[in-house]
């Protein structure tokens, strides 16, 4: 019962998210304060694309609680 422009949209969102759990995120420091995402990483490239955003904002939203 979900039209297929709808159901396009879903299945997008559902394959960035897959995608996401695919992103490697390492810390940078040994007390566990930082994080770094590699700006390369395949995955990341894959969810930015699906939705349309940058990476380097992404990878500043994964790396910073504000």
């Amino acid at each position: 019962g979900v039209p297929e422009a709808d159901q396009l949209d879903l299945f997008t969102i559902l394959a960035a998210i897959l995608h996401l759990g695919n992103v490697v995120v390492r810390g940078k420091e040994r007390r566990g304060d930082g994080c770094v995402v590699e700006p390369l990483d395949e995955a990341l490239g894959l969810f930015c694309t699906l939705l349309g955003i940058e990476a380097s904002q992404v990878t500043r939203w994964l790396c910073h609680r504000k």
